[in-house]
């Protein structure tokens, strides 16, 4: 399975609300996904990505 788009920012939304409580095996699914989010994002863009999912605006999608 491969999440892309707004369906890899839904998920890690999720990771980083809880991430608290996550164990390490999670904590490594956030990390990768952190990764792959940052390469692809703007600073701004990482500062508003909440708003820009609740908006349904596809930034990940944009740059490819």
């Amino acid at each position: 399975m491969v999440l892309k788009g707004n369906r890899l920012i839904s998920i890690y939304l999720i990771l980083k609300k809880n991430e608290d409580i996550l164990d390490r095996n999670q904590q490594s699914v956030k990390f990768a996904m952190e990764k792959e989010i940052f390469n692809q994002l703007s600073i701004e863009e990482m500062e508003s990505i909440q708003d820009l999912y609740e908006k349904q605006v596809d930034i990940l999608g944009k740059k490819k």
